[in-house]
């Protein structure tokens, strides 16, 4: 458990660096085609930096702050912050990591398979997103953004509210934490696609959603029985397998 207020703080500042990786590399995206008037291109790049970075910000203090009363974790990041050995902290975390990964992987492999001939030929002709851009920000960011951060304060008020801050947080607001953030998190990617000119038929509003409610719902799972690692490391192994098969 992290508590001292230093310890806090060094933690603070490992999970905000790790995450602010993920939130420069956006800057690798394409910009969308600016109306007549706009800003340089050079400034909408770094207006897309700066709410990302703030959400990052609000997130880890989140966690930070709450995440030890749920009995939360991020083993690796907290074993650096107090000085123990962050490899031996990070050895149980690989293996559910990796196996969730590659069963999620995929599933969502199979899951666009099998959604193809239902979707826009325009989703076939979109610029795929940069590796650098699905590892770093997808795998790390995100992770913090929506499991450190939302999902922590989505199961603290439910623990807090729903149970007075008695024991241990309930499996029924584990579940409903898990799943808000897994709705969140599916439906955060569907202004990426709108910005790339995609039309959002049903089969692809459908696609968008299922493929990343259900790996949010993994995700979350192995976040509150594990630690915050293994979420990323299954984020991580998920975008290797779907890279791989292309």
């Amino acid at each position: 458990m992290v508590k001292h207020k230093n310890t806090r703080l060094q933690l603070f500042g490992l999970l905000w660096l790790a995450g602010i990786a993920g939130v420069m590399s956006l800057a690798l995206l394409p910009l969308p085609s600016l109306p007549e008037g706009a800003p340089p291109a050079a400034v909408v790049r770094l207006l897309m930096l700066v709410q990302p970075t703030i959400l990052l910000s609000v997130a880890v203090l989140i966690g930070v702050l709450l995440a030890h009363r749920l009995e939360l974790r991020a083993p690796g990041a907290e074993a650096l912050a107090v000085g123990r050995s962050w490899r031996q902290a990070m050895i149980p975390q690989l293996l559910p990591g990796a196996v969730g990964g590659l069963i999620s992987g995929g599933l969502l492999a199979a899951i666009a398979l099998l959604s193809r001939p239902l979707l826009p030929p325009a989703f076939e002709a979109a610029e795929p997103t940069p590796l650098l851009v699905r590892f770093l920000y997808g795998g790390i960011t995100e992770e913090i953004l929506i499991r450190w951060g939302l999902m922590t304060l989505l199961l603290w008020l439910g623990w807090r509210f729903g149970q007075q801050r008695q024991g241990k947080p309930q499996a029924r607001w584990v579940v409903v934490a898990i799943a808000v953030s897994s709705l969140v998190f599916a439906m955060a990617h569907l202004p990426y696609a709108i910005a790339l000119g995609l039309p959002l038929t049903p089969p692809l509003l459908g696609l968008l959603l299922i493929q990343n409610s259900l790996f949010a719902v993994v995700a979350g799972y192995l976040f509150w029985r594990y630690g915050l690692e293994t979420a990323m490391i299954a984020h991580l192994t998920v975008h290797a397998v779907l890279a791989l098969i292309g």
